[in-house]
Order: C-alpha cells, then structure tokens, then sequence
C-alpha cells in the first residue's frame, strides 16, 4: 500500500504555497562588496580566480570559477591549538548571493577575542 506524505499544517484540499528559489551562479561580483565592507583584503590571480582574506586572517575565500579540478568557492577558516578549523566549499552551481549569506552568518556568529599585546602607556 502506497500513502501519501502527511505534511503538518495541512488537510486534504488545502493550497500549497510555492516558493521561487535562488538557482544559478548569481552576481560572484557581488563578494567584492562584502569583502570592502567588512574590511577584508583580496587578490586576483593570473587565471581571475580570487584570494581573500579577513582582517584577522583566519578565514579564507577563495573563487575559482574556471578551474575543474577545485571547487568554485571554497571557505576555510584556521584552527586553533585547541580545535581544528574547517573547510567549506560550493560548486559553480551555487547562487554567489548564498555564499555571501553563509559568509555573512559566519562573521555574525564571531566574537572579537581581547587582544593579547599590551598597549604602551603614553
């Protein structure tokens, strides 16, 4: 016997709502503006691919857009001694405006940590 999916919320006959979801590469060229804004540096390489990086060079971006053998973006950001860092990466398929959500979510979900030099007294 086959059933259909029970979907809460919903009785028999009501009307499914249809949403229209981000599909394509999207602007990559947007990043450019996000990175100025959140003070981050970047290059771009021979091939046009870009390296940036943030202010404290922990997290990394990367935009590779015409090299088969990486993934189009790629995310990183370094460990520490305590726990290891971590690698994301998107295919070419991936909308740019949901890369720079994600890089959007990590930098509000960061901490700024006290600084560890001392500051000269005047």
């Amino acid at each position: 016997m086959i059933s259909a999916p029970v979907v809460r919320g919903l009785r028999p006959g009501d009307a499914v709502a249809h949403r229209t979801w981000p599909l394509g590469e999207g602007n990559p060229n947007a990043i450019s503006a996000f990175l100025y804004e959140h003070g981050w540096s970047w290059v771009i390489d021979a091939e046009g691919g870009l390296h940036a990086a943030s202010p404290c060079t922990r997290v990394y971006v990367g935009y590779q857009p015409d090299n088969r053998h990486v993934a189009t973006w790629i995310i990183a950001l370094d460990g520490t001694a305590r726990q290891p860092g971590w690698r994301g990466t998107f295919d070419r398929h991936t909308p740019a405006e949901l890369v720079i959500g994600f890089l959007t979510d990590l930098v509000n979900r960061s901490t700024l940590r006290p600084s560890t030099t001392a500051s000269s007294a005047s």
